[in-house]
Formats: structure tokens, C-alpha cells, sequence
């Protein structure tokens, strides 16, 4: 499940917060994504208009999906570095790499709470199930957990079977919308307060990797239902209503809102390699910010 993970990274898609705004009405700040630029897959930051380039990670082994913490100090990642797949902390600058997690299978794919107590990321460790008359024991079956940042009391979140990943905290942090492939193709569901896990898209095609917007009334995704992959944006406040936003031949995915809501910043094959971009919330004047060989995925502004 890891490996299909892995090959399929480009369409992941998280991101925290951003604020403020250029004189030219750009985002401003900083922006980390995951690149294989350099031969394997290594942790980058740049400005939100693609300048200032730097590496973070500097590692041989597998280093990705990065996610900044809601202060902007600090970025959670996944590392192979160890050989098991687990989340890291470091420094804004990349210093002072610390492993979260430990063991229990892969660990990947993070994301912060809004107030910074806990990270949210798929694992396949093996849990158990209270039955009556004794306990069934599960393995290998990828759920979102959740690990404080002090003291790494760990909590499952999602219990249905089938892989759950991709998980985008709500604003108020009392919900996540992620990812789900437990009815034979993928689908957006949200855990909602009442641990209810709603299934929102309920469609044949397949609906990847979700980010809920910082006022808490939409949510993007990436979806094949048009034929090829596009962005589309769900209105909660218009009883789900679905909007194809990208419409271009090629294939677009990992979305991320802005803060305010006005951007989005995705990943596209549209010049015949995956880079990064950014476009209007209605999907208007789209942006290349990355131009490069190797794929420049997962995208995220420094809040």
C-alpha cells in the first residue's frame, strides 16, 4: 500500500495557512513542497513566486510531503531515513531533524492541528478492536491517527476497513475530510464531531486528496469524473455543490487553498512535467512557479 502511495504522490495535496498579500496581489511567503530534482525526493522551500530555492533535507533516503506547523517555525515530513517510513520534525530552515513516530508500519503523510498540539497522518500499525468476549486484532489496515506533539499519546481516528489517508483538519479542529478507499474506489468522506465518517463525493470516479478552506466552507479535491484528473471545489454551504474550477486538458491535482480563500496552489502536468501553480479560487489565471525536469509536488505556504 506504501509503494502505491509513493507512485502515486502527485496527487497528494495538504496546506495550512498563508497571510498577507504583494503589492501585485501575489501570496506572499514562502513555499515547501517535495521535488525529485536532485535524484530521490527531498524537502524545498522557495518564495510564493518560485525564487529562492532551497533544499531542507539533504538526504539519500526517501524525504516528503511536508507540512508547515500553524506558527510557521516548524515543518513535519515524512523520512525513509531510518528505513521505516515515519514522521519527522524540523526547523523552518531544516535543522534539527527529530523523529516523531516510531514503528507500528508506515507512518506518512502528516498534517498539523490548527493549534499545534498534534499531528494528523496515516498509519497501517496493527490496533485492536474491543468485541465482546475479548479483543480482534488488526493489522495492516491504513487509518488516520493522530500524535501529540508533547508527550506522543497516540489515538485512531477512522475505523471503517479500507485505506484512509489524506486527512485535512477542519479550521475549528473538530473535524477532518480525507480520503477513503473502502467502497472500491476512492472517495471524500469527513469525520465529523460525532465520529460519523459521511461520505461526500459518492461517485464511480475516483475523488483524491481533499483540503479544506480556512473559513470552513469548502473543500478541494482532484477528481478523473470529467475523463482526466481536474480540481473541483465543493460548497458545504451550498448543500455540496461540485465544481469542476481547472478544466484543462491536462492533468491537474494536489490543491490547496490560500488562507483567505482567493488561491489555490496545485500541481500540473499541463508542460508536459508535474510543477507547481498557483490560480484564482474560481480557477482563473493560472501560474507556473516550478520549472523543472523532475516532478515538484505537495505544495504548501508558510501560514
Amino acid at each position: 500500500v506504501y509503494q502505491w502511495i509513493r507512485k502515486s504522490v502527485f496527487v497528494l495535496g495538504l496546506m495550512l495557512f498563508l497571510s498577507g498579500c504583494n503589492s501585485d496581489g501575489t501570496p506572499a511567503g514562502k513555499i515547501v513542497f517535495e521535488s525529485v530534482r536532485d535524484g530521490n525526493s527531498e524537502v524545498y522551500v522557495m518564495e510564493s513566486d518560485g525564487s529562492n530555492l532551497v533544499n531542507l533535507t539533504n538526504n539519500a533516503a526517501y524525504d516528503g510531503t511536508p507540512t508547515w506547523s500553524p506558527d510557521g517555525q516548524r515543518i513535519a515530513f515524512t523520512s525513509e531515513r531510518f528505513g521505516n517510513p515515519d514522521i519527522y520534525l524540523m526547523n523552518a530552515d531544516g535543522s534539527d531533524p527529530t523523529q516523531l513516530t516510531d514503528g507500528g508500519g508506515f507512518n506518512v503523510v502528516p498534517d498539523w492541528s490548527p493549534d499545534g498540539s498534534k499531528i494528523l497522518f496515516v498509519s497501517n500499525r496493527t490496533y485492536k478492536l474491543q468485541l465482546e468476549g475479548g479483543q480482534l486484532e488488526i493489522p495492516g489496515n491504513s487509518k488516520l491517527w493522530t500524535i501529540d506533539i508533547e508527550g506522543g499519546e497516540l489515538a485512531r481516528l477512522t475505523s471503517s476497513f479500507g485505506l484512509d489517508i489524506y486527512g485535512s483538519w477542519s479550521p475549528d479542529g473538530e473535524s477532518v475530510v480525507f480520503m477513503s478507499v473502502r467502497d472500491e474506489n476512492p472517495e471524500i468522506y469527513m469525520l465529523r464531531p460525532d465520529k460519523f465518517e459521511e461520505n461526500l463525493t459518492n461517485s464511480p470516479a475516483l475523488d483524491l486528496n481533499p483540503d479544506w478552506s480556512s473559513d470552513g466552507t469548502k473543500i478541494v479535491f482532484m477528481s478523473d469524473r470529467d475523463g482526466n484528473m481536474e480540481i473541483y471545489n465543493m460548497d458545504l454551504e451550498a448543500e455540496g455543490t461540485i465544481t469542476n474550477i481547472s478544466n484543462h486538458p491536462a492533468n491537474d491535482g494536489d490543491p490547496a487553498w490560500s488562507p483567505d480563500g482567493t488561491r489555490i496552489v496545485f500541481t500540473s502536468d499541463r508542460d508536459g512535467n508535474i510543477e507547481i501553480y498557483i490560480m484564482d479560487a474560481d480557477g482563473s489565471n493560472p501560474q507556473p512557479l516550478t520549472d523543472n525536469l523532475a516532478a515538484d509536488i505537495h505544495p504548501q505556504w508558510h501560514p
